[in-house]
């Protein structure tokens, strides 16, 4: 993760303890045996810690004349609060069948909800990645490629849990990927200086639905973030005041 220095600990522990939980928060929160939940996270019927913290220290002694170091390594895992939601509404089928058997049946069913998201949420407006027309047809091989090699990873990752509100829909994945997809398209990718007064009611109208579905990033990533790039950097153009300036990242870890 790249880091700025101005950012202090105390910041980002406060922004994970907002929005993240253990997986043993997870399991109690659920009801779920820790064994199982974990289980979920190995096959893949739930996204991945979206943030660890990882620790590494020495032990020292000096044992019959010579040291003795030991090094020691510890991970605490992040995952988002929305996996609750998503363990409870797959906990009652997990009572016929086994994490290894359903896994494959939701990532059919999330495809399937990605789409329906694209359509639901006008991606074909913004012809999205190359493989929706603006009549709304979809590329299958090419949606398929899109998912495999982007969607499904960053879901089972937990990447999606620091950057979309409500990540246990696909349906807002979508949301976010599409609202993303709109500011590219409507300001050059974050080039774009000068607009027209309908430009930039429309720009405007973008970064309202971005502020609506992306969440604040970390205190340490925020500055790489699309949200910095698109949002924050571009509002002044079109007369926005987005979220951040209203309660940043540095104030309130609730931002977005």
């Amino acid at each position: 993760m790249n880091t700025k220095p101005e950012w202090t600990r105390e910041e980002l522990d406060a922004y994970l303890g907002e929005r993240y939980v253990s997986l043993d928060e997870v399991a109690e929160q659920t009801g779920l045996e820790r064994d199982l939940v974990q289980e979920l996270v190995d096959t893949g019927c739930m996204p991945g810690p979206s943030y660890e913290h990882r620790s590494r220290e020495e032990l020292y002694a000096l044992v019959n004349g010579s040291a003795d170091t030991i090094e020691l390594r510890t991970v605490a895992r992040y995952f988002a609060r929305d996996v609750i939601a998503w363990v409870e509404s797959i906990a009652p089928r997990l009572r016929h069948v086994s994490p290894v058997e359903l896994a494959p049946v939701l990532k059919s069913e999330l495809r399937a909800a990605f789409r329906e998201g694209l359509v639901e949420h006008d991606g074909a407006s913004i012809e999205y990645e190359g493989f929706m027309s603006r009549t709304g047809r979809i590329d299958p091989a090419r949606f398929d490629a899109h998912f495999e090699e982007y969607i499904w990873p960053n879901w089972r990752a937990g990447t999606w849990g620091i950057c979309v509100h409500g990540s246990e829909r696909m349906q807002n994945v979508a949301r976010k990927t599409i609202a993303v997809g709109r500011l590219k398209w409507l300001t050059d990718d974050g080039t774009k200086v000068g607009y027209s007064k309908d430009e930039a009611s429309e720009v405007h109208a973008a970064m309202v639905e971005y502020d609506s579905v992306v969440p604040p990033f970390s205190p340490h990533d925020h500055h790489g973030s699309s949200r910095a790039r698109l949002v924050e950097a571009l509002g002044d153009e079109v007369g926005y005041v987005f979220s951040g300036a209203r309660r940043t990242a540095t104030g309130s870890p609730r931002a977005g």
